[in-house]
């Protein structure tokens, strides 16, 4: 907890009354969410002094058209760079921060565990007493301790465990998956009501462990839908977009595994949102096509660097379609199960001869514009006793694997 720290007044080369101005945003949201949404109101507007005022702290009152605004000399300028020290006074006049003990936005922040932004809207919310500093005198808004420290009690009596955002990432999920799959009963978790939402969650240990056993991606089992189809919006894992502004953009997810796009040309990554609504980006084909008959999978491993990456993708979410394929990201190169069958192939972008390389598992053949694909797996059937076939099918489940993978893995072992 602080004291009050009051700097001597000194003398400052002032705005004049009727001179034009404009404000600085001298912070960011996260930085100080009080002083940024004050500034933000009147970002990019003419103002006019109205007023000056030289105690207890050099401040204008200006008028930004009907509204009018109290700021420091500092967060001005009149398009001229001026170098002008901050200015204080021992006066405490209209400050309560003598009367009652106090934490600043941080201290707040850094006890609870939460952001500046969250402090800031708790105060809205009411959840914690916000001291009135009329004059402005600090930047950075101070609450009651009484407040903070219950705040911080009730944080303590809270079950312990994960949050989303930390199953999210250990799982390799995007958050927003992690809430559908709580809500949907497949993640067990603890509703608390804490931070700007009503409730939070809390996943156990136990909760997390059972979790990850049927939903973290295994490297011996295909690829599962979630880990390259964003089904709310329809878009898949390096699908092309585009638009009038730009040439192509690409499906890809951040580092909390959430979907956006990425723009090669200027090296940036938006939000569906952002890319949908400020660039207007749409599908450059549609990803779907009906499911062929299940035959087997054949398998490929495409380098990301490649040439041939980006239009053998798009050749297959365009002419086999999403429904007959599965992709696993991987560091430097992406695992591709495509289901067995025939495909016309007429690219000039590239031949058979620049995806053979890459084939794993399986036979590829191009005949007369039809591009065949063969699984290197045959359909067959054996009898077993229901005892034993009950027992590889427990292990198996143990595994997260299928009683057929399960076999295959032992008899390989083996032979």
């Amino acid at each position: 907890m602080n004291k009050l720290n009051h700097e001597k007044n000194t003398k400052t080369a002032s705005y004049e009354m009727g001179e034009t101005v404009f404000v600085l945003l001298t912070c960011t949201e996260e930085d100080d969410p009080e002083s940024f949404y004050y500034f933000k109101q009147f970002e990019k507007k003419e103002g006019v002094i109205l007023e000056v005022i030289e105690h207890p702290r050099l401040q204008y009152r200006v008028k930004f058209g009907q509204a009018e605004a109290v700021l420091y000399h500092e967060e001005l300028t009149n398009g001229k760079q001026r170098d002008v020290p901050l200015t204080g006074t021992n006066n405490q006049e209209g400050w309560e921060g003598d009367k009652v003990e106090w934490y600043t936005q941080k201290e707040v922040a850094d006890l609870l565990g939460v952001s500046k932004a969250t402090v800031y809207h708790y105060g809205k919310q009411k959840k914690i007493i916000k001291i009135l500093d009329p004059h402005r005198l600090h930047k950075e808004a101070r609450y009651q301790k009484a407040e903070v420290d219950r705040l911080v009690y009730e944080k303590q009596s809270f079950p312990t465990g994960m949050s989303p955002n930390d199953v999210a990432k250990k799982l390799g999920l995007s958050v927003q998956s992690i809430y559908k799959y709580i809500q949907d009963g497949s993640i067990k978790a603890e509703a608390v009501p804490y931070g700007d939402e009503r409730i939070t969650y809390v996943i156990s240990e136990t909760a997390y462990q059972e979790a990850e056993k049927s939903l973290k991606p295994s490297e011996i089992q295909r690829p599962k839908k979630y880990e390259y189809y964003d089904s709310k919006n329809d878009i898949v894992l390096y699908q092309r977009f585009h638009s009038s502004k730009i040439q192509e953009a690409r499906v890809v997810r951040n580092e909390e595994n959430v979907f956006g796009f990425y723009l090669p040309n200027i090296q940036k990554w938006l939000t569906y949102e952002e890319g949908m609504k400020n660039y207007t980006l749409r599908p450059s084909y549609s990803i779907h096509q009906p499911t062929l008959d299940y035959k087997g999978y054949v398998e490929l491993q495409v380098p990301k660097n490649e040439v041939v990456f980006y239009p053998f993708l798009d050749y297959l979410y365009e002419i086999w379609g999403m429904e007959n394929i599965r992709i696993r990201e991987q560091n430097e190169t992406v695992l591709l199960f495509v289901r067995a069958g025939e495909r016309p192939l007429l690219s000039e972008v590239f031949g058979i001869a620049d995806i053979l390389p890459y084939l794993i598992n399986g036979e590829m053949h191009h005949e007369e514009g039809t591009l065949i694909l063969r699984s290197p797996y045959r359909k067959t059937s054996f009898e077993l006793p229901i005892k034993l076939l009950e027992s590889i099918s427990d292990l198996a489940k143990q595994e997260g694997i299928n009683v057929s993978k399960w076999v295959e893995n032992k008899l390989s072992s083996n032979i």
